[in-house]
């Protein structure tokens, strides 16, 4: 093959010692073992398309001096290259014409560069016949470290992603060989890019929906922080008392009217009842009183009627923070050990804590408006009730017949 050639031969030992002595630190991807790669890759296409010795001769000079200008610069580093390679080959009596051959060989790997001749074609081809390789992506983690540590700051994974799937969608392999051996894998290699980014994306997503939640939650903490916790006190041991004392206002009221009703019907059914036969015409407004009286009856228990509930909870409400501890009615059927529990887990939650006792302060306001709703029936039914039976007795005694 013509990579034995004997300027070819001396080429290779001279850009090994060439990045032995001068090629940076930072240069983990564009090193010897990378030149070498692509030498391989320049002669397996090379033969692959079945390029005259004398053009597999320049190509793979080309190859071993495509990057010696990392040597130096990574900016521009095609030119160099150039520059190293045209000294080696003339101080080597290289032919001008074969050096210019190759100078433009070196100039076809820049990216911007549109190769022009199969020979051009090959090197580019070689260049990157990593993107259709099985080791593509441990070649891209190395050209990544290049990066990053000559850059001076990191790759996000998307971000790296993304470049890559730039990478080997603009640099399409040129010769017909390179796209047999190589396109396959380079397709594949694509979709899997595009698979990770999928993925990336969403992990990102995420990412964002547990920072922004996290940060709601800060902010919800800092206002509550800000809070007087006096004021709060104070609020919640005025406004319960409040209430306590306005359903007993409510249930001092209800029992007002049930022995004030009570003493009616009772003066009614022992005055009243004995005599409607020899005064038929009290029967109407007699009976309209005692019902009066047994409707404002029934309002005035319907406030003052408890209600029971189950007494019970589990754990899982607990954690989910349904159940209100405040009151007896949620607890009065648990052992002793439970309810304990869920009051340390309350009192260590400040949120759960405030949000019991504004439950607590809710429902009794609920509790408030129920009795308050039946008493003003009671109030109504007995006053209006009270003056229709008035003014019944009233009328009936106009229709009093005469005595015979």
């Amino acid at each position: 093959m013509a990579s034995n050639n004997a300027i070819v031969s001396k080429a290779s030992q001279y850009v090994s010692a060439l990045f032995k002595d001068k090629l940076p630190h930072w240069a983990t991807y564009h090193s010897y073992d990378h030149t070498a790669e692509v030498v391989r890759a320049c002669g397996e296409i090379a033969e692959g398309s079945r390029l005259s010795k004398p053009d597999t001769e320049v190509v793979l000079l080309a190859a071993w001096f495509h990057d010696t200008g990392y040597t130096e610069t990574a900016n521009g580093h095609e030119q160099i290259s150039v520059d190293i390679a045209r000294r080696f080959l003339n101080e080597n009596g290289y032919p001008g014409e074969k050096i210019d051959r190759v100078a433009a060989c070196i100039m076809a790997t820049k990216i911007s560069h549109q190769p022009k001749g199969l020979i051009e074609e090959v090197l580019r081809d070689a260049d990157t016949a990593h993107a259709g390789k099985k080791s593509f992506f441990q070649k891209s983690d190395l050209l990544r470290m290049e990066l990053e540590r000559q850059n001076g700051r990191p790759y996000t994974d998307l971000e790296w992603l993304n470049i890559n799937i730039d990478f080997i969608s603009r640099n399409q392999f040129l010769t017909k060989y390179a796209k047999a051996q190589f396109g396959k894998r380079r397709t594949k290699n694509l979709i899997a890019l595009q698979e990770q980014v999928r993925g990336a994306v969403a992990e990102q997503g995420e990412n964002k929906a547990k920072v922004k939640l996290k940060e709601e939650k800060e902010a919800k903490k800092q206002e509550m922080d800000k809070i007087p916790i006096r004021g709060i006190e104070t609020m919640f041991r005025v406004v319960p008392s409040n209430h306590l004392s306005l359903s007993s206002i409510a249930d001092g009221k209800a029992s007002l009217m049930l022995t004030t009703n009570s003493i009616i019907i009772s003066i009614v059914v022992g005055t009243l009842m004995s005599k409607l036969d020899m005064n038929p015409w009290l029967q109407i407004p007699t009976f309209l009183l005692l019902g009066v009286c047994m409707t404002a009856i029934v309002f005035a228990i319907l406030a003052t009627k408890p209600k029971v509930t189950t007494g019970t909870f589990t754990r899982e409400e607990i954690h989910q923070k349904k159940v209100n501890l405040l009151f007896f009615g949620n607890f009065h059927s648990v052992p002793l050990e439970d309810f304990e529990w869920a009051m340390k887990e309350m009192m260590n939650d400040r949120e759960y804590l405030y949000g019991s006792m504004i439950k607590d302060l809710y429902f009794l306001g609920k509790v408030l408006e129920r009795k308050y709703r039946y008493l003003r029936l009671c109030y109504i039914v007995f006053m209006y009730g009270l003056i229709a039976s008035v003014i019944g007795f009233g009328i009936s005694m106009f229709f009093i017949p005469p005595v015979v």
